[in-house]
């Protein structure tokens, strides 16, 4: 090991060792108070997510939160853009292996998934109103009538159950009251974009009100498809959004029915063809390469002399902002939800909850990912999702607020099909099939005062994960001499296959407040992801290749600090995580197409830091610093393409932040406030089959983002000018390359991006 590398190991572990004096895991949402940040103190951050509202500094809990106004502030109006200023945070949006134009691939300290086949389950929940998206697809959503989003870092197995133990994101919408609300704004920028949103909440009578919001969201493509006769990576969405609250006063009773429909079309992801590995003889490129040249020497077709032949896979068609592709390209999803909320206070600090919640999803998408004229690979899925869940939450205190609880119960199911016809050059098949799942869970979690300053935290959850699968994958044609393998064979059974898993997951936490401003804390928190298969099969095997749970068992430290009369709040902790069976999607070269499976055991270790500085005079200073260290400590055997050195994919060691605004009051004209923001993001590989391979590696790079808002003196209308990623640097987003295919396919950045927001709020 490098001297460096290990000195930074020593130093980390010392953080670690000093940080058993306290730590995070739980679960938190947060909602920030008040308005703009003054000069005199930063705002009051309250959290719920333990079902209790709590100040968040009495919280044990690592956490980034985002109030309205931060969102504002920092010009976020997607969901995935919070990654830029969130510790350890990878929030991406890929095609993964099929032509999906919203999939969110999320990852926290290391831990997620970015494969969106429903045999396969997310490594970070993310949730909306207290309901959570069983799916990805669809998951890179828009933000209209936000309340605040946090990011819990940390396995979130209690009160959150399984599919969050890499953590969990929780948005939270605006909830109407006795206030009349009106909300909205216009945004037009770089490649024709335009946003518009709005929202128009208030009381319909005594103890009832509504709200109705919604959303327009357009941006022409950056990657140009001649053949196909549009840009790639073009942005066409809308959101409508409405609630009816019902909340008679002093009756304790609350109920709120609430119900959205997005629809979001789009022409692609914005995907090129970089290159090919001609050293890879069993390529699908190399294999029409060979038919190209006549049967004779592939390498013939990567000459100067061959650019022209339209037969060979070559240069011709390497691009970073062109996409040849000639067969359908296209993404067009529907979704819509609704779900209703009942609570009840039962007596003082007592109450019941119910969250009913139903979810719909559909969904089909295409992509020519060999971007040629060339029939190598063409992926079509028809992807459908039909989801229920209940929850029940009986939360209180007693002994004077000594002892506090939560307890619950869950159920969730889901059902649905993703039909995945494939056209490999040397064969036509159907894959995908049909999915039903059901998951129950038991939870509870106590808290004790044992001092005014000592505080025990304990927690466990059980859940009963059952799934069942049916493949219907079968062999439509495939390419003689190369392949012959009869019109209608099966690639595996058509039965139905199941996975089925009972887990405890417990938790345990203990704070120590040593003074008001100060709380130290240590967690000690299990996690578990449910196990699956790998859903696209060729060629033909016995059964269908299955893979188990995998588990975390995270340790953490850290302190909550405000300083300074309220104007410095400084925030961090340290983990320590160990991996087992994880589940990676990798590409085997012994398969077509890639492969999830159990991969063995890693470790992960790190940090996060989070500070907030309002020194006085409107100015306002933020700052964050995160780190992840993850390493492979064991593969298992027949894991192809790892090794103990390989680094995980989509994840940054290193994750930074900073941003600075300053409010100027100008009088009778109003209020001006510029604003700047920087992130960085350390070098990670964006191959999502897994491999590490240098030509998928995005070294380190910095966004720096500015923008100047003028608000009148009511602070009813505003007017926005802004300029994200002034350093127009065109970043890798993903990447993917296959042995069995043989070409390299990246994404990247759009670039610099202009923009002018005018918006009104009363």
């Amino acid at each position: 090991m490098a001297k460096g590398s290990s000195n930074g190991n020593r130093a980390l572990s010392s953080v670690l060792l000093a940080g058993l004096l306290a730590t995070t895991s739980g679960a938190a949402l947060a909602q920030e108070q008040g308005g703009a940040p003054g000069a005199d103190a930063l705002e009051t951050i309250t959290v719920t997510a333990r079902k209790q509202t709590e100040n968040l500094q009495d919280t044990p809990i690592s956490i980034t939160a985002f109030s309205a106004q931060r969102l504002e502030a920092q010009g976020i109006a997607q969901v995935n853009r919070i990654q830029d200023f969130t510790p350890n945070l990878t929030f991406a949006n890929i095609p993964s292996n099929s032509g999906v134009a919203s999939n969110a691939a999320v990852y926290i300290r290391g831990i997620g998934q970015s494969d969106f086949a429903p045999t396969v389950e997310p490594g970070v929940g993310i949730y909306v109103d207290g309901v959570y998206l069983g799916r990805t697809v669809g998951g890179v959503f828009d933000l209209i009538d936000v309340n605040s989003v946090e990011v819990l870092r940390g396995p979130q197995g209690t009160l959150f159950g399984r599919n969050t133990i890499g953590g969990a994101i929780n948005v939270t919408t605006i909830q109407p009251d006795g206030d009349v609300r009106v909300k909205g704004d216009f945004k037009y920028g770089t490649d024709d974009l335009v946003n518009l949103r709005a929202m128009v909440s208030g009381p319909l009578a005594d103890g009832l009100y509504a709200k109705v919001a919604g959303g327009i969201f357009r941006q022409d493509g950056y990657v140009n498809a001649p053949a196909l006769g549009k840009k790639l990576g073009n942005k066409d969405s809308s959101t409508i959004r409405g609630t009816l609250r019902l909340a008679p006063v002093d009756s304790g009773l609350e109920i709120t029915l609430s119900g959205d429909y997005t629809r979001d079309k789009s022409h692609g992801a914005p995907v090129v063809i970089t290159g090919i590995d001609p050293n890879e003889a069993g390529s699908f490129v190399t294999l029409q390469n060979f038919i190209a040249t006549g049967f004779g020497n592939p390498a013939d077709c990567l000459t100067a002399a061959a650019v022209t032949n339209t037969s060979c896979y070559n240069q011709r068609l390497y691009s970073h902002d062109t996409n040849y592709s000639t067969g359908p390209t296209f993404s067009d999803l529907k979704l819509w939800s609704a779900s209703l909320t009942a609570s009840y206070e039962i007596a003082d600090d007592i109450q019941l909850k119910s969250i009913t919640a139903v979810r719909r999803i559909n969904g089909s998408f295409a992509q020519d990912r060999d971007g040629s004229n060339l029939g190598i690979n063409h992926v079509y899925d028809a992807f459908t999702q039909k989801q229920f869940s209940q929850e029940f939450q009986f939360v209180g205190k007693t002994m004077d607020g000594r002892l506090n609880w939560v307890t619950g119960l869950y159920f969730f199911k889901e059902k649905g099909q993703d039909i995945n016809p494939i056209d490999f050059l040397v064969v036509s098949a159907q894959s995908g099939g049909y999915y039903d799942y059901k998951n129950w869970a038991a939870f509870a979690q106590l808290g004790f005062k044992v001092t005014d300053a000592l505080t025990l935290t304990g927690g466990i959850r059980y859940t009963e994960d059952r799934k069942d699968y049916l493949p219907d994958q079968y062999v439509v044609s495939t390419l003689l001499p190369f392949l012959d393998i009869p019109t209608g064979t099966r690639t595996v059974p058509y039965q139905t296959v199941e996975a089925n898993v009972n887990k405890w997951t417990p938790m345990v936490s203990l704070s120590y407040q040593v003074q008001p401003d100060l709380m130290l804390y240590a967690t000690y928190s299990q996690g578990f992801k449910g196990g699956g298969y790998t859903q696209r099969i060729f060629p033909p095997e016995a059964s269908l290749p299955s893979f188990r749970p995998e588990t975390v068992d995270s340790y953490e430290a850290g302190f909550k600090l405000m300083a300074l009369d309220n104007r410095l709040r400084l925030n961090a902790a340290a983990f320590y995580t160990d991996y087992q069976d994880m589940q990676l999607l990798v590409a085997d070269a012994s398969r077509v197409g890639p492969f999830i499976t159990n991969a063995g055991k890693a470790r992960i270790q790190g940090l996060e830091m989070e500070g907030n500085f309002a020194p006085g005079d409107g100015w306002r200073l933020n700052a964050a610093v995160g780190l992840t260290d993850a390493k492979f400590k064991r593969l298992d055997a027949g894991v192809q393409g790892l090794t103990l050195d390989s680094r995980f994919v989509l994840v940054s060691k290193w994750t930074l932040s900073a941003s600075a605004e300053k409010e100027n009051e100008l009088g009778s004209v109003g209020l001006l406030t510029p604003h700047v923001d920087w992130s960085y993001r350390s070098g990670f590989f964006t191959n999502a089959n897994g491999i590490n391979d240098p030509l998928l590696y995005q070294p380190g790079y910095s966004v720096v983002n500015a923008s100047i808002r003028w608000q009148d003196p009511s602070r009813v209308y505003s007017l926005t000018f802004g300029v994200d990623n002034i350093g127009n640097k065109k970043f890798r987003v993903f990447g993917d390359y296959q042995p069995s295919f043989g070409f390299y396919m990246q994404a990247f950045d759009r670039g610099r991006q202009y923009y002018a927001k005018a918006g009104v709020s009363f």
